[in-house]
């Protein structure tokens, strides 16, 4: 086994890539859950890093107190996702929220008439896929609240992602695995945030939400 020249850090107190032990070992020393491992290259740090796991062979180091899959650490915004559809159009919306605020939202139309066949879950899956894209843009991890349950269940793997649409969107948040985690809310419960976007989403189709 080659010398450890990088080491990843996808839980600790200080998360990403470090090209020495010390800094790493500062990092997940007495936090409780820590995930890290060290690495030869660069490349093979990144390929872990963005949960690309299939490319190494080296067994992973990591606290039994939970799993880097479902939670990924420190959070810097909540985001609420949704869909919409309406006379075979789909719509999504999402919004970025610090501190009870939101900080950043947008909504749009989706573009594949084959998709549109999914109905609002075409809407859901593109919510979220524009939400995870802007937090790779402004780098940083964001909990994903979605009332749709396939949303998180397919990318574990609990339901099978049967269409080329669900398939596809599995295999883009499985290459984004460190950038999100999920939270399930009921829909059209009451909850402020969640009814926002539902609004954002039916907003982009020219749907009252008077």
């Amino acid at each position: 086994m080659g010398k450890k020249n990088y080491y990843v850090v996808k839980e600790g107190s200080k998360l990403g890539i470090f090209n020495n032990w010390t800094e790493c070992q500062a990092s997940v020393k007495g936090y409780k859950g820590a995930v890290f491992k060290g690495f030869e290259t660069k490349a093979e740090a990144l390929a872990w890093l963005n949960g690309k796991e299939e490319l190494l062979t080296d067994p992973i180091v990591k606290s039994p107190a939970k799993d880097s899959a479902d939670v990924i650490g420190p959070i810097d915004f909540e985001v609420y996702t949704d869909g919409s559809y309406c006379n075979g159009r789909y719509s999504y919306g999402y919004a970025f929220i610090k501190d009870g605020q939101i900080v950043l939202e947008s909504n749009g139309v989706g573009d594949d008439l084959e998709a549109a066949k999914m109905r609002n879950v075409a809407g859901e899956i593109a919510a979220v896929q524009h939400a995870v894209e802007k937090a790779k843009t402004l780098d940083v991890r964001i909990r994903i609240y979605h009332d749709y349950s396939g949303i998180s269940l397919w990318v574990t793997g609990d339901w099978q992602a049967k269409n080329k649409f669900t398939q596809a969107y599995v295999a883009f948040m499985r290459a984004h695995r460190g950038l999100y985690e999920f939270e399930k809310v009921t829909g059209h419960s009451g909850d402020r945030f969640n009814d926002y976007v539902d609004r954002l989403a039916k907003e982009a189709l020219g749907i009252s939400t008077k």
